[in-house]
């Protein structure tokens, strides 16, 4: 089996996990805006649960932004970490057959 990983990819991806965690991060601050009084369900909403079941769907919501934005925050580290251990490889690599090519009398 031969992989064929390309560092400049993911670091690409890296970018672009870093831009969702922030989208996500905007959503969940959004959401607070959606925060409303308890008296907008006046007392047959109050109730009847309405108010309870939409603050505690709007804080589900907020929950499930901020996991993602954590989520795909550590996805883009461990991307960039990922990315440089292959530039490291791949820099070692060519540094050894180099040294093999001068030792073998390739002179280069």
């Amino acid at each position: 089996m031969n992989f064929q990983i390309q560092p400049d990819a993911l670091t690409a991806f890296a970018k672009g996990s870093d831009s969702l965690a922030e989208k996500f991060g905007a959503l969940a601050k959004l959401l607070e805006q959606a925060r409303v009084d308890d008296q907008c369900f006046g007392p047959i909403g109050d109730a009847v649960g309405l108010s309870s079941g939409y603050f505690k769907s709007l804080q589900e919501c907020q929950q499930l932004a901020t996991d993602a934005q954590g989520f795909l925050k550590q996805t883009g580290e461990q991307l960039r970490e990922s990315s440089s251990v292959y530039r490291g490889v791949d820099q070692g690599l060519s540094q050894a057959f180099g040294r093999l090519g001068k030792g073998l009398g390739g002179g280069a």
